[in-house]
C-alpha cells in the first residue's frame, strides 16, 4: 500500500468538506467574487477526493484507480444534482440562507452522495467480495469530494448555487460533461503519475493542487459569459496552479535519483 502519511486524512477530509461548502455558499458574497471563492472550494474538494484516492488504491498495484474514480465520480455528479433538486422542496424553504444562497442545497449534494458512495462500497464487499479495509470510507470520500466539487464549479460558472440556474448555466449547454472530465482527471490522476515504490504522499498532493487549479481556469473560461467574475476565477486558477507545479516540480526533483556523469566510452577497448 502507499507510504504513511504525513499530512492526516482526517485533516484532508474536513479540510476538503469546510473548504468546499464554504467557499459553494459564499458564491453569493459578490458577483465577482463569489464564483471564485467557489471555485477554490471546488479545488479544495478536489484534493481531498485526491488524497482519499491514494488511500484506497495503495491497497492494490494502482490499477484500479480509473474504476473507482470514474464510478465515484458518477456517484457523485449523480448525488450532487439530487441534493441540489431535493434542496428546492417546499420543506427546506424556509430554512436561512447566507448572502442569498440556500445553506442546505451543498450540504445536502455532499452527504447524498458521500451516502450513495457508501451504499456502492457495501454492494462491492458483501457481493463482489472486495476486501479493501477502507474501501467503505473512501468511496464515501471520492463521491463526496466528487459531488462537492461539481456542485461547487456548476456554482462557479452559474452565479448561484439553485438547481434552477445550474441547469440554465451548467447543464443546457453540455458543461456538465466537461466537469465530470475534468473533475475525474484532476482526482485520480495524480496517484495514478506518481504511483510507485517511491511514492509521497506531498508530491502526490502537489500534484492534484496542479490539476485542481488547472481545472478551475477551464471553470473560468467556461464562466466568460460572467465578465469580470470569469476573469478573476482565472487569475486565481492561475496562480493556483503555478504554486503547485512548482511545489511538485520541487518535491519530484528532491526525490528523482542522482545520475552523475560517467564520461563517453572508450574509443578502444580497455
Amino acid at each position: 500500500m502507499a507510504e504513511g502519511n504525513e499530512i492526516s486524512s482526517n485533516l484532508l477530509l474536513v479540510f476538503g468538506i469546510v473548504c468546499g461548502l464554504l467557499g459553494t455558499i459564499l458564491v453569493g458574497i459578490n458577483p465577482i467574487v463569489g464564483p471564485a471563492l467557489a471555485a477554490i472550494g471546488g479545488a479544495c474538494a478536489i484534493i481531498w477526493g485526491a488524497n482519499a484516492i491514494r488511500t484506497v488504491a495503495g491497497y492494490g498495484l494502482g490499477t484500479g484507480v480509473p474504476s473507482i474514480g470514474y464510478m465515484s465520480l458518477g456517484i457523485g455528479v449523480l448525488g450532487g444534482l439530487t441534493g441540489l433538486a431535493l434542496s428546492s422542496l417546499s420543506i427546506f424553504a424556509g430554512l436561512p440562507k447566507l448572502f442569498g444562497v440556500s445553506i442546505i442545497a451543498p450540504i445536502l449534494a455532499l452527504v447524498l452522495s458521500m451516502v450513495l458512495g457508501f451504499f456502492v462500497a457495501v454492494l462491492a464487499k458483501v457481493i463482489v467480495g472486495m476486501k479493501i479495509p477502507v474501501l467503505l470510507r473512501c468511496t464515501a470520500e471520492i463521491a463526496g469530494a466528487a459531488g462537492l466539487s461539481v456542485v461547487a464549479f456548476s456554482a462557479a460558472i452559474a452565479g448561484a448555487c439553485d438547481l434552477a440556474s445550474i441547469l440554465a448555466a451548467v447543464i443546457a449547454p453540455g458543461y456538465i460533461a466537461l466537469l465530470f472530465i475534468l473533475n475525474c482527471m484532476s482526482i485520480q490522476e495524480p496517484y495514478n503519475a506518481c504511483l510507485g515504490p517511491d511514492e509521497d504522499q506531498r508530491r502526490t498532493l502537489s500534484l492534484a493542487v496542479t490539476n485542481a487549479f488547472l481545472a478551475v481556469i477551464i471553470v473560468g473560461l467556461l464562466a466568460i459569459p460572467s465578465g469580470l467574475a470569469s476573469l478573476l476565477i482565472i487569475i486565481v486558477g492561475l496562480i493556483g496552479f503555478l504554486y503547485g507545479l512548482k511545489t511538485y516540480l520541487k518535491k519530484a526533483g528532491e526525490g528523482a535519483a542522482e545520475v552523475k556523469w560517467a564520461g563517453l566510452w572508450p574509443e578502444v577497448e580497455e
